[in-house]
């Protein structure tokens, strides 16, 4: 199911008691939204973590990236399956990995113009909206609902949810019973950076092949090498 994996991850004011008007709400979205793609990534150092299963076969990776180094060599592959890599296995990994980066595509994961105020408190509100993505077909259109919560007093994305409420068919002869999706974001310096990513999709394929997947990504010790505004 990678067309589903690759359309969910192939990314300001600063305070006040509540948003009156559905024009103000859907402002504030989109400046938060803008902050985050704001972030340089090549500014930064993490670590990265991503366990996932897949028809029960489990994948664990951990690994380094370092924007720094040339190009094809900034991921750096640390154990695979709980085992240290190849050189061949750390040589893939760093270029298969180049272009991908931990930057999210949030423009196509919130929609801030069908904003409904789910809650708020003095630190922060979430919203809900239905969850369009092109790329999984029109099938999806009014079957996935997303709420984002945003922090009032630092205009930053804190977390993300998007789960399903019915069968969908991304792809010919696919159908999706069960799609949860799970984001975490953190402040640093005043930029927000990816903490965390979790995925349950269930269904079939083709009516008699399963479909069950799980997979959680974190990023840790981030370390800035950029300049301080």
């Amino acid at each position: 199911m990678n067309t589903v994996k690759y359309a969910l991850y192939s990314c300001l004011i600063t305070a006040f008691p509540s948003l009156a008007t559905e024009h103000t709400h859907q402002q504030f979205v989109e400046k938060a939204i803008a902050k985050f793609q704001a972030t340089e990534r090549g500014n930064w150092t993490f670590a990265y973590h991503h366990s996932e299963v897949e028809e029960g076969e489990k994948t664990d990776v951990y690994a380094q990236y370092h924007p720094q180094k040339p190009r094809g060599k900034r991921w750096h592959l640390l154990k695979l399956n709980g085992t240290p890599p190849t050189p061949k296995q750390v040589a893939e990994f760093a270029s298969s990995r180049e272009n991908e980066g931990y930057r999210v595509p949030l423009s196509e994961l919130i929609n801030p113009r069908s904003l409904s105020v789910e809650s708020e408190t003095a630190h922060g509100i979430t919203y809900t909206y239905p969850v369009q993505l092109a790329d999984l077909g029109k099938d999806a259109i009014g079957k996935l609902t997303g709420s984002v919560t945003i922090n009032k007093v630092t205009a930053s994305i804190e977390e993300i949810n998007i789960i399903n409420t019915d069968k969908f068919s991304p792809v010919a002869l696919a159908n999706i019973s069960h799609f949860k999706l799970n984001m975490r974001f953190q402040t640093l310096k005043n930029h927000v950076l990816p903490k965390s990513s979790y995925m349950e999709m269930n269904g079939t394929f083709s009516f008699f092949i399963d479909i069950e997947e799980t997979s959680k990504t974190t990023f840790s010790d981030y370390q800035f090498l950029g300049t301080q505004k």
